[in-house]
């Protein structure tokens, strides 16, 4: 019996357009009713996210942000793993010294980055809401959750290796698109934060179904028995999950979770 679901954002549940499923209120409503729990599993910090549900779904909709840096199960923040600023500095100097980033700081209160082009701005807009445009990084007052790169080079070919050969595991550097790659603490990650949700609830790996599209869904995925990759998702996380949903722009996460957790089908 399923009593756990996660699921990733962009490129999972939400379509091409960044719309949520037609169907997804009403299927909340029958999860709900089922006495399952709904997590948002996303790379965004939580006010990027929280905007997609009306008021009264936040506090019955549990969230997990940053690639699990923060933690908020029914409305109520039970867990942050922020960076240590000595750290982020550190991994400032090596974006800089590295050269072709251009970053993105995802904190507590906000979402910042430097002066850039339009084009820039615009591909920010897309994921995070009231982004802030600050003459230095360095300088933010805030409870820093991860960094968010851009790559243009390539984030698996090129950032995420050189970044790695820096760090190694004193940081956890996941691959979350094409151009774009995230930077956490070392013990951050959306599967951790499941885990951390699961001995929560008290719910096992049998009870827990998840959905992911990308390298940085693929410790989630693990971490549920019941792993979907929609059909739209990179060839290698499919190769990982034990079942292939319908894509993003056919409400394949709704449909999975109304013929496997509502259906009661069993494996």
């Amino acid at each position: 019996m399923i009593k756990l679901i996660a699921s990733d954002l962009d490129g999972t549940l939400l379509d091409s357009g960044k719309n949520l499923p037609a169907d997804f209120f009403e299927t909340f409503e029958e999860l709900q009713n089922r006495g399952i729990v709904f997590t948002v599993a996303s790379g965004r910090t939580y006010s990027a996210v929280d905007h997609l549900f009306p008021e009264e779904y936040r506090s019955r909709i549990s969230f997990i942000c940053d690639n699990g840096a923060a933690v908020y199960l029914r409305g109520e923040l039970t867990h942050v793993s922020p960076l240590d600023r000595a750290t982020f500095d550190e991994l400032l100097d090596a974006c800089e010294s590295i050269g072709g980033f251009r970053l993105v700081v995802c904190a507590a209160n906000g979402v910042y980055h430097l002066e850039s082009s339009d084009d820039f701005f615009d591909e920010v807009g897309k994921f995070y809401r009231n982004h802030c445009v600050v003459d230095d990084l360095r300088n933010i007052d805030d409870t820093i959750f991860k960094l968010a790169v851009c790559d243009e080079s390539g984030t698996y070919s090129h950032g995420k290796p050189e970044l790695d050969k820096i760090f190694g595991e004193r940081l956890n550097v996941q691959v979350s698109g094409e151009v774009w790659m995230d930077v956490m603490a070392a013990n951050v990650s959306k599967g951790n934060a499941l885990r951390a949700l699961q001995n929560q609830l008290g719910v096992t790996s049998a009870e827990t179904m998840a959905f992911g599209d990308y390298f940085n869904d693929l410790d989630m995925l693990m971490a549920a028995d019941w792993s979907f990759c929609p059909e739209n998702g990179h060839p290698e996380i499919k190769k990982q999950c034990r079942f292939i949903c319908d894509d993003c722009d056919n409400s394949g996460v709704t449909k999975a979770i109304k013929q496997y957790a509502c259906g009661e089908i069993t494996l």
